[in-house]
């Protein structure tokens, strides 16, 4: 009986930890629960994918940014429009999109180069 306890206690603290590797979700139900859940979802990421996400937090404050019409509506949609991610969601995108671009760039100053050697 008393194996049997101590194989519950054990089972129990073992499901507390369960999942707690799981990225925060980012909450934009209000300005609190934003801030909170933004600095917990910065906190999932390493070194190398908090600069990424700072740079697509940047780029995506200052889109929402051009569409707003007021602080408060800057707000209200920035939380809305991150509202149920993931910081490691948002890294990922960040680097689909840099990869994107970076091609084009690339192609772009090609393109340059042989306009301008007559090719």
């Amino acid at each position: 009986m008393r194996q049997l306890h101590l194989l519950s206690a054990c089972l129990l603290v073992s499901a507390c930890g369960f999942g707690a590797d799981v990225p925060t979700v980012i909450d934009g139900s209000s300005a609190e629960a934003f801030d909170r859940t933004l600095s917990a979802a910065k906190a999932d990421l390493g070194p190398r994918d908090r600069l990424k996400f700072e740079g697509a937090l940047s780029e995506f404050k200052a889109r929402t940014f051009a569409k707003a019409d007021s602080r408060q509506d800057y707000q209200r949609k920035l939380r809305a429009g991150l509202d149920g991610l993931t910081a490691p969601r948002i890294v990922s995108q960040f680097d689909r999109d840099v990869g994107r671009v970076g091609d084009r760039a690339a192609d772009a100053v090609f393109d340059a180069k042989r306009v301008l050697n007559g090719k």
